[in-house]
């Protein structure tokens, strides 16, 4: 089932149910299956670093071994930033986002990380028309509590109304009358000729 998304824009609020696009969703897939000598499927496992213990799939997202050998929950662990605990972000599913208008710079700029597709019941009439403008939105979104939120982008196109989410980038971009840096060889010798004479 859809998770919900719910947006403010000019007071009114408008709840979006949402899918993740995804590349195997849109092309479909191909998946190499290893059989052992009997013709069953083998299942993944890796052991740890003393051999002491195997790990199959799901395990390794429950919680960490630490270097000692001592197994630590998700629940226990807490977030470091320069030695200070990072507070934790709540998800954003759980209240209404206020929509901000942002600029398709700014999008192109962002280094995204996920798609969605929204879909809904009934769009908030001044919100559609601004969509159907070319406005483009932006609001933070998390999906679960973690330690840092991403940035989201709504927009609409003739395909449907999707969110864009990722994190916000600053490339650095080379003027075009710029002169490329200039390298120092004059310490580097013949040691690039070659002498013939050694084959």
């Amino acid at each position: 089932m859809a998770r919900g998304l719910t947006v403010q824009f000019g007071g009114v609020e408008t709840r979006f149910a949402f899918t993740k696009l995804e590349r195997r969703k849109l092309y479909g897939t191909r998946r190499r299956v290893a059989m052992d000598r009997t013709g069953a499927a083998c299942k993944r496992a890796s052991l740890t670093e003393d051999g002491r213990f195997l790990l199959r799939r799901g395990m390794t997202g429950q919680g960490y071994f630490t270097d000692v050998g001592r197994w630590v929950p998700n629940g226990d662990l807490v977030g470091l930033q320069d030695g200070a605990v990072v507070e934790r972000v709540e998800s954003t599913l759980k209240t209404p986002q206020i929509l901000e208008e942002s600029s398709t710079q700014a999008l192109l700029d962002c280094r995204l990380t996920a798609v969605y597709s929204l879909t809904t019941d009934a769009v908030d009439p001044a919100l559609q028309t601004a969509l159907d403008g070319g406005v483009v939105f932006t609001f933070p979104f998390n999906y679960r509590a973690d330690y840092h939120a991403e940035t989201a982008y709504l927009l609409a196109n003739g395909e449907g109304t999707f969110i864009l989410v990722g994190l916000e980038a600053s490339p650095q971009w080379l003027e075009p009358a710029a002169s490329p840096p200039v390298v120092d060889d004059t310490d580097a010798g013949d040691d690039d000729e070659l002498d013939f004479e050694m084959f």
